[in-house]
């Protein structure tokens, strides 16, 4: 069975495994080394979906297998064992349902799968999974989440039962098939990262002020490259991969204001570059305030004043007298 079977949508795409070549698949483009070890033919089914750039993977394995090899090269893969049979092992280790599983982008996955077992694998990006846990208000960096390995952390037995009935479902092929992977796979994630992650530490020591720095330093490229279009707290957040609670907290840190008010000061400063050019000196205040976001003009007076001294029909009118008078000097030395 190719990768092209397994081309998966917003919702999840089942297929049937009857041979043991299907679970070198059985974590989409991973391509396994999958080993038989149950006598018969090799049942189950494998269930796939893609959202919001993370790629969910599911499997219910009838038969015995090993398999072994990389999840992602580029991804990190957190696994959880949503029913483990027992005999079921990673590293030769033996796994309980509601292990999770950290998997580094690269490092070898080595797992035996006893029959009945099903497991939920999601890859990701590092900064995709810290930006969800940053939306839960929760820290989940490289260093809280640790190399590859079997978590010390789990699922407990009332947490896993409501997922496994949900993924059951799906493997059965009764549901829920209509049901979005963001629903169902992005649901059992965030238990994950919940489980993993830690609180945000209210005590800013150095790494915390570097984080501060990194955060900050994210969303300035972000509003820089975005100034012109409509900017939300929440849209900021994400780019910087961090909570709204802390980008708040690294703009107070670094600039001593909000992340609104910088935004506001860096469309005000634009406004007046191109107020004071000679290539915006036929465009209206108005349309020039327009084009950097702020359409409200009776606050756009007063914010321009406060910053830079003078309104902003001012800077226009002073940078047509300047035009003209360089018009006049012009004229003269032509008539001289």
């Amino acid at each position: 069975m190719t990768c092209a079977h397994y081309e998966a949508g917003e919702h999840w795409d089942r297929v049937a495994v009857n041979r043991v070549e299907a679970l070198q698949q059985a974590v989409m483009g991973a391509g396994l080394d999958a080993v038989q070890l149950s006598c018969g033919a090799m049942g189950g089914s494998l269930a796939f979906s893609t959202h919001d750039d993370i790629v969910y993977s599911s499997g219910y394995v009838e038969g015995c297998v090993a398999l072994t090899g990389a999840l992602s090269d580029s991804m990190i893969s957190l696994g959880v064992g949503i029913q483990m049979a027992p005999g079921s092992c990673q590293w030769l280790g033996e796994v309980d349902t509601g292990a999770i599983g950290v998997f580094q982008p690269g490092d070898l996955h080595e797992g035996i799968y006893a029959p009945g077992s099903v497991y939920l694998c999601a890859s990701l990006s590092g900064d995709r999974l810290e930006q969800l846990a940053a939306d839960m208000d929760l820290v989940l960096d490289h260093r809280q989440l640790g190399g590859t390995g079997v978590s010390p952390r789990s699922f407990s037995a009332k947490a896993i039962a409501p997922v496994r009935h949900a993924f059951g479902r799906l493997h059965a092929g009764h549901g829920p098939a209509a049901m979005s992977g963001s629903r169902l796979g992005r649901g059992t994630l965030e238990r994950a990262i919940a489980i993993l992650a830690r609180s945000p530490q209210p005590v800013l020591g150095r790494r915390d002020l570097s984080r501060y720095s990194l955060i900050v330093r994210r969303a300035q490229d972000f509003i820089a490259a975005n100034l012109e279009q409509p900017l939300s707290i929440g849209m900021i957040a994400r780019a910087a991969v961090t909570s709204q609670s802390t980008l708040y907290r690294a703009f107070h840190h670094v600039f001593g204001e909000a992340p609104q008010s910088f935004v506001r000061k860096l469309r005000l400063n634009r406004i007046r570059h191109d107020l004071a050019t000679d290539q915006e000196r036929l465009c209206t205040v108005t349309i020039v305030a327009n084009r950097w976001g702020i359409s409200e003009l009776g606050r756009l007076a007063g914010w321009y004043r406060d910053l830079f001294g003078e309104l902003p029909s001012a800077t226009r009118a002073r940078r047509i007298e300047a035009l003209h008078e360089m018009s006049r000097m012009n004229e003269l030395r032509r008539s001289a």
